[in-house]
């Protein structure tokens, strides 16, 4: 029994441009080994056609049964010959008219309403026009929502292999005015839509179809640029089979099959592949949502930690506590600046938490600050005893935190002589997100007798409402 799968003749496809020149012949140097031709170059750009399994064809050859256009350079010239002849066929099939244009190649020109803008393409009959605005370096896209299979894979290749620059797609509709004395356009301009593939950090569309309203034609649009062979194998493995699979059962593609001839076994397994790649999406889905929970929660504070100042270095100094499982009371709220920002208790112990920042290094007068609260706290209102204090300096907030002095103070004779512990709040972001509760714990309160015994909760989430003291007599009278 033959393994072979089905006789298959090349699948047509319209490139529309002219023809690539034939290669130069090759030249046999005076000095080659006699009997030996050299190994011929490999010319950048050219696709091996064949392999693929698809035949080229280019102006001048019949394209009325092609399969799809790809448009290397510009949209189809919608006008001409070898379009229309697709279109009609493609029409009489009752099939698709698939497009794959690239845009964005050419002269481009500034205007002060548009920025800047590269040549687009002319959509056909009155449907208007898909203009290009070049981006600015460094764009990153990302997937649209509610692409279908051969969109998302399409997305995905793009992403994978991206051209040199992106553009920002907008489609602008024919349309006559309506001013009086003015002649209006009849018949009147067709209705479409792009639906973008991929987005820019705007939400702008840098990849897209475009179809009009009525069906029967899809054109995706992609930057100038694209690898052209990822178009190649992108359009006869994913977007034929979706979209106009009848081309392929002419000239008997395996890429597709008739599923009114499978056999059971083929129709079982075909459903368990699909139900496998559902699977695969949705489990896809639920991990970038429950990423994006966790990213909303640790941003502000990974943010706070590196580069905050003021209250939101004091929040997130606040929430790291408080994570790590210690009652933390915001005493500003209680004091004013009468004392230090945080008093936080753990394990029997208590401790003033001063916070501070700075843009370079930070002045020795800092620790004075916390001193100066140290001393003044017996003499406030409704207060109890502490077992000291700590610094908190979020220091070189201008520098890169890879490029930031790993100690907050670096002259030794300096830091010898400090009489308060010193950390920076870079040293408290780096224990955090590794969730090394006992280190923030140690740092802050030193040897409590409980390191290693039990801990928070199984994830670093701030709580909004601090946690119920311990020693309920102090704090309750700080929050009244």
């Amino acid at each position: 029994m033959s393994t072979s799968g089905p006789s298959a003749d090349l699948i047509p496809l319209h490139i529309d441009g002219e023809p690539p020149a034939p290669p130069a012949p090759d030249v046999i140097s005076m000095s080659a080994v006699p009997g030996r031709r050299p190994a011929p170059a490999v010319r950048p750009g050219v696709v091996d056609w064949a392999a693929l399994g698809v035949e080229p064809r280019w102006k001048d050859q019949e394209t009325g049964d092609c399969a799809a256009v790809l448009s290397p350079v510009l949209g189809p010239a919608t006008g001409l010959e070898p379009y229309k002849r697709y279109a009609a066929g493609a029409r009489q099939r009752g099939e698709t008219a698939l497009v794959v244009a690239c845009t964005g190649v050419g002269e481009r020109r500034y205007n002060v309403f548009s920025g800047t803008v590269a040549p687009g393409i002319h959509l056909p009959d009155r449907f208007g026009s898909i203009s290009a605005n070049s981006l600015p370096l460094g764009v990153s896209p990302a997937l649209a929502d509610g692409l279908d299979h051969a969109e998302h894979d399409l997305g995905t290749r793009l992403l994978n292999r991206p051209p040199d620059t992106w553009f920002r797609l907008t489609y602008h509709k024919e349309s006559g005015s309506s001013r009086p004395g003015v002649a209006r356009v009849w018949p009147p301009p067709g209705e479409g839509e792009l639906r973008p593939v991929l987005v820019d950090g705007l939400g702008d569309p840098v990849a897209g179809v475009w179809m009009p309203a009525g069906g029967g034609a899809r054109w995706f649009v992609v930057p100038h640029g694209t690898d052209q062979r990822l178009l190649v194998e992108w359009l006869v493995q994913q977007a034929l089979p979706a979209y106009v699979p009848g081309a392929l059962t002419r000239v008997r593609s395996s890429l597709v099959r008739d599923p009114a001839f499978a056999t059971d076994a083929e129709a079982r397994l075909v459903e368990t592949i699909a139900e496998g790649q559902r699977d695969h999406e949705r489990r896809q889905t639920e991990l970038q949502q429950q990423l994006a929970a966790l990213r909303a929660v640790a941003d502000p504070l990974r943010d706070g930690l590196l580069f905050g100042t003021g209250r939101a270095l004091e929040d997130a100094v606040h929430d790291v506590l408080v994570a790590a499982g210690a009652a933390v009371t915001r005493l500003d709220d209680v004091y004013g600046t009468k004392s230090a920002d945080l008093l936080a208790e753990h394990g029997g112990r208590r401790v003033l938490v001063e916070v501070k920042s700075a843009n370079n290094r930070p002045p020795h007068s800092l620790p004075d600050k916390l001193l100066k609260h140290l001393n003044t706290w017996p003499g406030l209102t409704g207060t109890e005893p502490v077992d000291g204090g700590i610094l908190v300096v979020n220091h070189q907030i201008k520098l890169h935190p890879a490029q930031r002095d790993a100690e907050v103070y670096t002259d030794r004779v300096f830091a010898d002589t400090l009489t308060v512990p010193v950390i920076g709040s870079a040293r408290l972001f780096d224990w955090w997100r590794r969730e090394d509760w006992d280190a923030v714990r140690h740092a802050v309160f030193g040897d409590t007798g409980d390191i290693g015994g039990a801990q928070p909760p199984e994830t670093a989430v701030p709580d909004a409402d601090p946690k119920a003291p311990r020693r309920p007599g102090l704090l309750s009278r700080l929050r009244r």
